[in-house]
């Protein structure tokens, strides 16, 4: 009977020394495992970075060909309205003279 019982206490000892090297091999998984989530999430971030500057300056290329195609658009109205007025310039200064000497009045 004390054979058995001296059996039965090595095998308990046996299994709760596979249990304490069962739970610090999972510790080290899990620490592992957060380990590399972190330097996966770090990753994540540093590419998410890249992506947002890269579009970043595609907006801004964006914006930059806008305004230089709304600025042609205004400087050609501009030369049009200076043309129409170049054209016009005799007539008004006509119509400033007349106003000043009293012609056309009725």
């Amino acid at each position: 009977m004390e054979k058995i019982l001296e059996e039965l206490k090595k095998v308990e000892d046996e299994a709760e020394r596979i249990r304490r090297e069962a739970s610090e091999r999972a510790d080290e998984i899990i620490r592992l495992a957060r380990q590399g989530a972190e330097e996966i999430i770090l990753d994540a971030e540093k590419e998410a970075k890249r992506e947002v500057d890269k579009l970043m300056r595609k907006f801004e290329k964006s914006m930059e060909k806008r305004r230089e195609d709304a600025l042609k658009e205004c400087m050609a109205e501009i030369d049009k309205l200076k043309r129409k007025a170049k054209k016009r310039k005799n007539k008004a200064i006509e119509l400033v003279f007349k106003a000043l000497i009293g012609e056309g009045r009725t």
